[in-house]
């Protein structure tokens, strides 16, 4: 791939080095998997699921943020 751009590279590539850690969280028939932001809140990166209605639900599309809830097993 050839990236024709008048900005330096430093600019163009100053994020590179991020890799972002995703958690699956169980839900329903399958898994949500998200990428932290904060210790409460995470957003969808992609839904993996065996039911299509948890496709349609809008708060699990990709993009979307969602709150976390913390519990402890014993």
């Amino acid at each position: 791939m050839i990236l024709y751009t008048p900005l330096p590279l430093e600019i163009v590539m100053k994020d590179a080095d991020y890799k972002p850690s995703y958690l699956q969280i169980p839900f329903s028939r399958g898994f949500i998997e998200v990428e932290l932001i904060s210790p409460v809140s995470a957003k969808v990166v992609r839904i993996l699921s065996n039911d299509l209605n948890d496709y349609l639900q809008p708060h699990l599309q990709p993009g979307s943020e969602i709150k976390l809830r913390w519990v402890e097993e014993n």
